[in-house]
């Protein structure tokens, strides 16, 4: 293996090239328990900031096949972490809801979910105008509308306990 010749300071790392010293993690604490996937190592990476530099060393690549595995479990097709309509696209969502709030504070919080709720409409309102533009159903993509409304709507039903900041174990795949 080469020996690393460069140093990257970045502002988080994806959990699977992550290491951590011991001392840090007595500072920083371990990893936050109400995650279940997905933005849980991005929120200890913004504690572990607090106590020193996070550093990628060396010419690393990567390949990541963009979920697969949870794509097999939840029969989801969409490639990534932009699906919002489904199962999965709930998890994402609540995940990085749940890291905003214990990052950056209630404010952000209720922001961003602010944002998620006028999404709804627009999305509609665009995705509409854009299907007949294009010649096709307008209504095309109302099963990604309506799994965006509800998984909104679900959001808005866990904001009171995502906002108390009690332990709870997010899980919903």
């Amino acid at each position: 293996m080469p020996e690393a010749s460069t140093e990257e300071k970045v502002d988080w790392i994806n959990g699977a090239f992550l290491m951590v010293k011991k001392t840090a993690i007595e500072k920083a604490g371990l990893m936050d328990e109400d995650f279940f996937l997905y933005a849980e190592e991005t929120e200890w990476c913004s504690r572990l900031r607090k106590v020193g530099d996070l550093c990628i060393f060396g010419d690393i690549k990567m390949i990541h096949l963009q979920g697969e595995t949870v794509n097999t479990a939840t029969g989801t097709t969409d490639k990534g972490y932009s699906n919002l309509y489904d199962r999965k696209g709930f998890q994402l969502m609540i995940s990085n809801h749940l890291r905003i709030r214990k990052q950056f504070g209630r404010g952000w919080f209720l922001f961003q979910l602010l944002n998620f709720t006028v999404a709804v409409p627009v999305f509609f309102i665009c995705s509409f105008f854009d299907n007949l533009a294009h010649l096709r159903n307008p209504l095309n993509q109302w099963k990604r509308v309506k799994g965006l409304a509800a998984n909104v709507f679900r959001l808005w039903k866990y904001s009171p306990k995502i906002l108390s900041n009690k332990p709870y174990f997010y899980k919903f795949l």
